[in-house]
């Protein structure tokens, strides 16, 4: 099965059980006749690290004696398993780049193949009819594994872009590798045969059929497109186009195909958003021209009296021999699935299933269990079974229940305990932890509540709570935590003191989850710390300046007190005389003044009249001598 954007799962070969690895790496199976969650794997982190990919097969169709002879001791150790359980293994990939194979009826890993392994971490696998398991990775290498010898044959690579999804042609033999384009190289010869080009984004699910002994198929879609291409594997060439295009609503998260007794090609898909598009094309029709409509598609909500909220669907399969002509899906969420066979009416485009919802089913079934006496399996707890004869008491005096007595305390004790005010000399109350406040405002997404949570600078509160965490609402805690701190500078301080504390105490989960995965979770918070220390520095300028202006206005504007006013002021009584003022009354030396400063301008302009007079008279005089001069 492929590697999806969110999550990794597949049927059996018979549909009847049903696999699913979460974002944490955990595998979870499920029957699907009884809805019943069957098992759960935990792999070791430390040393084989999550599981990435994997794949079902059968031990009765893998080839070679060695395997045949593990399988039955297998089958032995596990008592209660019946023949088909104890044959039903899964390969698994981590991310360390290993191969495991995990045994249904022992619960565990039973081994790990034996080789070099990828460098990163695997993507997908699949296998052949003849007991070869073929694995890829994100080193860009494809691993040839033998199942019977368990080890590493042979290895080749694909080219500079990552594989994240190949399938098993069994007519032409050929290995259908999808990353950015679709290559189909020889399994013999390690040669690239064709390549398809036509998807935008990288390929994450593929599936392979086939009409006859000469014609085949490969249905491909990618992580960032709404579209499913039809490919038909021929001779050699490069670049070749779709044979035909199916469209969808949303983004595909699972894929399927078949082909029915009637020749009509089959295709199911479950999209992001929980929807089942199913397809219905006849062969004689596939054709080029123009997009093709899914001809059914499938909803499923709940039948709450209250509110109708849609179930999403998970996971469709059309390959399973029991009913060629039914479809079996899942839904629910990863922790509660309910599965149905349902047989699709092409006669409506829209088909809705009002269905009970799997959380809720599944605690109704748990409290039916209790009133008949029977806990689920979800509900089992146990009870410590204590012998009070064998009971060593610490203590050499041993009171018996039937002696205690109920201690009445006085009102005295009482009207104390009720005195709120702390004393001053009183020891200073403990931090809390503030977990179950906190998992619960992830869970409803209540802003109020999260804020009253994370509004705190208390070192020992933050740190008891993030001890207690569990492990699931790391990641969204840290959403949270990226959403504070493009708020206010207050919502910054709070989210920086529990980012740092939360790195601190989760670091080995952190580490778990590999380098691309941690750096989405962290990608946008890092990103807003980069972009306020590149304001840092100018920030730091302006705080500078801001100061110096600061201090330079307090320097000029304030003022001595002392200076501002008189220290002291005297008034001379005695000075005010009488005899004085009378003499100032009749003589005032200003209007004497006055008086002198007018005689005198008067006789200024006296004076130069006078001048003015005489010139004249000199000028008549010197004019009648100069006219007896002209006479003689």
């Amino acid at each position: 099965m492929a590697l999806g954007s969110h999550h990794v799962l597949g049927f059996s070969p018979d549909a009847k059980l049903f696999a699913f690895i979460n974002d944490q790496g955990i595998l979870r199976i499920w029957d699907t006749d009884t809805n019943e969650l069957k098992q759960e794997y935990t792999p070791n982190l430390q040393l084989s690290g999550p599981c990435t990919a994997f794949t079902w097969f059968i031990a009765g169709s893998v080839s070679g004696e060695p395997t045949e002879k593990k399988f039955k001791k297998a089958r032995k150790l596990h008592a209660g398993s019946t023949k088909d359980e104890g044959a039903i293994y899964l390969a698994l990939g981590t991310s360390n780049g290993n191969i495991s194979l995990y045994s249904y009826a022992l619960g565990k890993i039973e081994r790990t193949l034996k080789g070099e392994g990828h460098s990163g971490k695997v993507t997908c696998l699949t296998q052949d009819d003849e007991g070869h398991l073929y694995s890829s990775g994100e080193d860009c290498q494809i691993i040839v594994w033998s199942v019977a010898d368990e080890k590493q044959l042979s290895s080749w690579s694909v080219g500079t872009e990552k594989p994240y999804s190949i399938v098993y042609s069994k007519i032409s033999k050929n290995l259908v590798v999808g990353g950015r384009q679709i290559k189909i190289f020889s399994t013999a010869s390690q040669e690239l045969m064709q390549t398809f080009t036509g998807h935008t984004s990288d390929i994450n699910l593929m599936s392979f059929l086939e009409l006859d002994e000469s014609i085949e198929y490969v249905l491909s879609t990618s992580r960032m497109e709404r579209i499913i291409c039809l490919w038909k594997i021929g001779k050699k060439g490069r670049n070749k186009s779709a044979t035909c295009t199916l469209l969808m609503e949303d983004v595909a998260h699972c894929l399927t195909s078949h082909v029915d007794n009637d020749r009509n090609l089959r295709v199911a898909s479950v999209t992001r958003s929980g929807v089942i598009h199913v397809y219905l094309i006849a062969v004689e029709n596939i054709k080029a021209e123009k997009p093709i409509k899914p001809k059914l598609t499938i909803e499923i909500a709940s039948d709450s009296a209250t509110v109708i909220a849609p179930i999403p669907a998970i996971s469709v399969s059309l390959r399973h021999s029991a009913h060629p002509q039914e479809l079996i899906f899942g839904y629910g969420n990863s922790s509660f699935l309910v599965f149905e066979r349902l047989k699709p009416n092409f006669a409506e485009k829209l088909q809705v299933l009002i269905r009970a919802d799997p959380k809720l089913l599944y605690l109704t079934q748990g409290k039916l269990s209790r009133k008949d006496g029977k806990s689920g399996g979800a509900l089992k707890t146990l009870t410590p079974i204590v012998n009070e004869a064998k009971v060593d008491y610490k203590s050499t005096v041993t009171v018996s229940k039937k002696k205690l007595k109920a201690v009445e305390m006085p009102m005295e004790s009482r009207l104390q305990n009720l005195n709120l005010n702390a004393l001053p000399g009183g020891v200073a109350p403990q931090a809390q932890s503030k977990v179950q406040l906190l998992v619960q405002a992830l869970h409803s997404k209540d802003n109020t509540l999260l804020r009253s949570v994370l509004h705190t600078h208390d070192t020992k509160t933050i740190q008891l709570t993030l001890h207690k965490l569990p492990v699931p609402y790391v990641g969204p805690l840290v959403n949270e935590l990226t959403q504070f701190m493009q708020q206010k500078r207050m919502n910054v301080e709070y989210a920086v003191d529990w980012l740092k504390i939360l790195v601190q105490t989760h670091s080995s989960q952190l580490m778990a989850l590999g380098s691309e995965d941690l750096l989405n979770k962290f990608g946008p918070c890092i990103g807003i710390i980069e972009h306020r220390v590149n304001c840092l520095k100018e920030l730091s300028k302006v705080a500078g300046r801001l100061d110096l202006l600061i201090n330079q206005i307090k320097r000029n504007t304030d003022e001595d007190n002392l200076n501002s006013a008189n220290v002291l002021v005297y008034e001379d009584n005695d000075s005010s005389d009488p005899e004085l003022e009378d003499e100032g009354e009749k003589s005032s030396p200003d209007d004497e003044w006055d008086e002198d400063i007018e005689d005198t301008v008067e006789n200024m302009e006296q004076d130069s009249e006078d001048n003015d007079e005489s010139e004249n008279e000199n000028d008549d005089d010197s004019d009648a001598d100069e006219g007896e001069e002209m006479d003689t």
